[in-house]
């Protein structure tokens, strides 16, 4: 017998008259009762089977039945047994319930203590856990904690398949927002996975679509040939112009310049770099299940911000900013104070382009914590993101004007501020010397761009 035998046994004896002086029966169940007195409990259960053959109504008989199938640790079996006791009377419940519970929580345990030994040098105990965390759902099936278990042990196992399948079940039994946040972030760990292969796989050509996207007009003509290399051939234009047309056969592309600007690109077809989408779409299927997995996390728990912050990933991963935009204005009405929520809202308000209320999340992020230097650095950001913009604008319409000069000056004093709190870091000088220059602050912009070259030396 297992070792729980004894306990069960002992809660079958306190419930019954088993030793008070048998009762009429038939002789199968008289025999029965008496070998479970001898503790000869093989045959006795062999009895027991034919007792509830011949008279399935006898109550006591799938009692006894069932817990010793419950000390072999025939679960099923077990269940079965108490399921038949349990129609026909209530009357040994409670015995019943207990004898479940005590070896649920037994392989439970078991289980718990397994896992805790598990690890990549002992990948063993990973089985064994899952083995008896399989049992105590045998035991008691109706118990989401259980799962929860089992999918942990799945999971560090490496297993993500079943991890997620369990996490699944604990949440349908158990309404557990803890399940859901780790599957979600399963999900997200796969998206990742794929994301990494799709861009290992096709670095090369995605390098080329990007650089291609950066002739624009008014590039640098100098940059254009940093970039694309020297054209293959070169057409020159009206006499007494500085037109040129540059043709780039690998790309069918042709470059319209004039002095040191581009004014134009043409392709004579289409670009395309044959990428390969089969992983980015593998990752987006991903991505898009923790979504909707951590949605309903956060509907049942709206105050976890670390929910909160694994569904931020996953929406922007799968490009549904909109949808993130509404999940944090829903989360600053439930949390006004929550720094955290004013400045990602802040990031995804300048991720759409929407700088004024971009500036007003980060305004909100430093009425409640004035030294957050993220914040503090993202505003000065963003009012720099939006005069680069309105250069470009004024560029690209050929109507250059100093409308960005207003939003350079509200970047300035907070990025002299950040120098200050995050003295090492170069791209912060960088940022703070261009606008300098375009402030027509030239020896401000020398140091300062001479500073980001001392950090990045030094590093």
């Amino acid at each position: 017998m297992k070792r729980y035998a004894s306990q069960t046994l002992v809660l079958m004896i306190l419930s019954t008259l088993l030793f008070q002086g048998f009762q009429c029966g038939s002789p199968e169940f008289t025999g029965a009762k008496v070998h479970l007195q001898q503790k000869n409990y093989k045959e006795a259960a062999r009895l027991l089977e034919i007792e509830v053959q011949k008279n399935p109504a006898n109550e006591e008989a799938w009692f006894f039945l069932g817990g010793l199938k419950a000390d072999e640790s025939d679960y099923a079996g077990m269940n079965r047994a108490f399921d038949e006791a349990l129609k026909l009377s209530d009357k040994h419940a409670s015995e019943i319930q207990s004898i479940r519970h005590n070896h649920w929580g037994q392989n439970l345990n078991s289980g718990v203590v397994y896992l805790e030994r598990a690890s990549a040098d002992s990948a063993e105990y990973y089985e064994k856990s899952i083995e008896s965390f399989n049992k105590a759902i045998a035991a008691k099936p109706d118990t989401g904690l259980t799962y929860k278990y089992l999918a942990y042990a799945y999971s560090n196992k490496g297993d993500h398949a079943n991890a997620l399948d369990m996490y699944r079940k604990s949440w349908d039994l158990a309404k557990d927002p803890e399940s859901l946040k780790r599957a979600g972030r399963i999900h997200i760990v796969r998206g990742e996975e794929h994301k990494t292969k799709f861009e290992n796989a096709n670095a090369d050509k995605i390098k080329k679509v990007k650089i291609l996207e950066d002739v624009k007009k008014t590039s640098r003509k100098d940059d254009i040939k940093q970039s694309l290399g020297d054209p293959d051939n070169i057409k020159k234009g009206p006499r007494g112009t500085k037109k040129e047309e540059w043709t780039y056969n690998a790309y069918k592309l042709t470059v319209f310049v004039d002095g040191e600007k581009v004014t134009d690109k043409r392709f004579a077809t289409p670009y395309d770099p044959q990428i390969d989408s089969t992983e980015f779409k593998a990752g987006q299927i991903e991505y898009r299940a923790a979504v909707e997995l951590l949605e309903r996390a956060n509907a049942a728990d709206p105050k976890d911000n670390e929910t909160l912050n694994t569904l931020l990933k996953a929406y922007v991963e799968s490009n549904r900013i909109a949808q993130a935009v509404k999940a944090f204005e829903q989360a600053i009405v439930n949390e006004p104070g929550n720094k955290t929520y004013h400045y990602i809202l802040g990031v995804l308000y300048r991720q759409l382009g929407d700088f004024t209320k971009a500036i007003e999340q980060f305004g909100e992020t430093l009425k409640i914590d004035p030294n957050d230097v993220e914040a503090t650095f993202d505003l000065g950001a963003t009012y720099y993101n939006w005069g680069v913009d309105l250069i470009k604008s004024a560029d690209e319409k050929g109507e250059p004007n100093d409308s960005y000069k207003t939003k350079f000056e509200a970047a300035l004093p907070l990025m002299e501020r950040v120098t200050e709190m995050k003295k090492d870091d170069a791209t912060v000088w960088e940022t703070l010397g261009t606008i300098y220059a375009r402030l027509g602050n030239q020896d401000k912009a020398l140091n300062a761009f001479e500073q980001a070259d001392r950090i990045r030396k030094a590093k």
